[in-house]
């Protein structure tokens, strides 16, 4: 699988090696650099962005083994990460922020802000979003000494 990559290094080297000399200047590099630059998209480094994107992947990994196994039972070539599923699309889901007893909300042009009510809605929030009993049980007992 490795190689298969190489393949493919080698292929966008070549393209961008425009006097043939296995070499990239800085005029072969620029417009190498630039169309990288269009392809990269600037997210939010923000637990909904690494939350999204590590189901993005863990789907993408589970359907490019079965794949993988199937390809393999046929004697056929191994599956592309283009074949198996498209580019991560990011899906913001609105802003939380947690201020002393009070929250501030942004869901999508509603804004909400307040004390109490904020600071409980804001909290079953980030309880749900826990991954284990644990963490919801070690969040809770820190929510009550405090």
């Amino acid at each position: 699988m490795a190689e298969d990559h190489l393949v493919e290094v080698r292929s966008l080297f070549d393209m961008y090696d425009k006097d043939k000399d296995n070499i990239l200047s800085l005029n072969e590099l620029v417009p190498l650099l630039q169309d990288v630059e269009k392809r990269l998209t600037a997210l939010p480094a923000t637990a909904q962005v690494a939350s999204q994107e590590g189901k993005y992947i863990g789907r993408k990994l589970h359907k490019l083994a079965r794949k993988a196994v199937i390809a393999q039972e046929d004697n056929a070539p191994l599956p592309k990460d283009e074949d198996v599923s498209g580019p991560f699309k990011y899906m913001h889901l609105g802003s939380l922020a947690y201020i002393g007893n009070a929250a501030v909300f942004d869901f999508g042009g509603y804004s909400f802000m307040g004390g109490l009510a904020a600071m409980y809605a804001w909290r079953s929030i980030y309880w749900n979003e826990q991954v284990s009993v644990r963490t919801r049980g070690l969040l809770m007992i820190d929510w009550i000494i405090r």
